[in-house]
């Protein structure tokens, strides 16, 4: 395998980003030679040798580009505008889980409902440390079953629900969840593709899942790896909520986070990784 670098641009959440570096990581336990960079810091990566890109100097990075022929290149996020400088000289791959991304290198998906065009999916792996340090909220301290919900972005209905629950809630719109200390209870996803990886992320802290029936969430989790919400009402979000914090949830989450972890191993990850370079370099697609 040629060496590979990697080029992480406007990823949005700490948890995309630690998705990427367990990506890597994966790849490299393979004797893949991997290059990181970021367009910000590298903290969230959880990745040794990750390095920010506004770091290096101009010398440094015009070095990197012109010298890099014969390496393959992979895009995570949306394009830099010296983007088209690499794809001069190098082979090109781009990962994008947003909608209706502007493909600047071999088309790749995290998932297979987003591949409507032929792009290639390539499966996530995901991992229970997930550092975030910083602006860290509280997590109760006795290891109470809690809600961990962004309220800023819920529903009324929602809202009403989390209220009307006797149980502490975790407020993820005023702060980071520090990754060490101690979870239970469950966590509130919302439908998209980004809330979906944040709920796996979640899920292998020790979290139940609750969330829309969307095609993402059983992607990662599977029909019965959540407790899905059909209709955006009070009623149907406590009774979803009330079923996670008890003692059923607690065990859904352990057997939620050992499929994930089967499922969507480093091994599998690494494999599809190195099934679609393989695919590129040699020009199958």
């Amino acid at each position: 395998m040629v060496p590979c670098i990697w080029y992480a641009s406007k990823i949005a959440h700490p948890w995309e980003r630690a998705m990427i570096g367990n990506m890597g990581a994966a790849l490299r336990a393979r004797g893949v030679g991997l290059s990181i960079y970021t367009d910000g810091g590298t903290t969230d990566f959880c990745l040794d040798g990750a390095l920010s890109w506004r770091a290096l100097t101009l010398l440094e990075r015009m070095r990197l580009i012109l010298s890099s022929a014969g390496a393959l290149w992979h895009l995570w996020g949306e394009a830099p505008r010296w983007w088209g400088l690499v794809r001069v000289r190098s082979r090109t791959v781009h990962t994008s889980w947003r909608p209706n991304p502007v493909w600047r290198g071999h088309p790749s998906r995290i998932f297979t409902e987003q591949a409507d065009d032929g792009e290639t999916v390539v499966k996530p792996t995901f991992e229970s440390r997930l550092v975030h340090t910083e602006g860290a909220v509280d997590v109760p301290p006795d290891g109470s079953r809690a809600v961990y919900v962004k309220l800023e972005s819920a529903s009324a209905s929602l809202r009403k629900a989390v209220a009307a629950l006797s149980c502490p809630v975790v407020d993820l719109g005023t702060g980071r969840v520090g990754a060490s200390a101690a979870k239970s209870g469950c966590f509130v996803s919302g439908d998209g593709p980004s809330e979906a990886l944040h709920a796996a992320a979640m899920t292998m802290q020790g979290l139940a899942v609750v969330g829309p029936g969307t095609p993402y969430l059983r992607s990662l989790l599977g029909d019965e790896g959540y407790f899905p919400v059909g209709e955006d009402r009070e009623e149907a979000w406590k009774e979803a909520i009330s079923q996670a914090i008890s003692d059923r949830g607690r065990a859904l989450a352990i057997s939620a986070r050992h499929a994930i972890k089967t499922r969507y191993s480093a091994a599998e990850c690494a494999d599809s990784l190195e099934a679609m370079y393989r695919s590129v370099l040699e020009g199958s697609v």
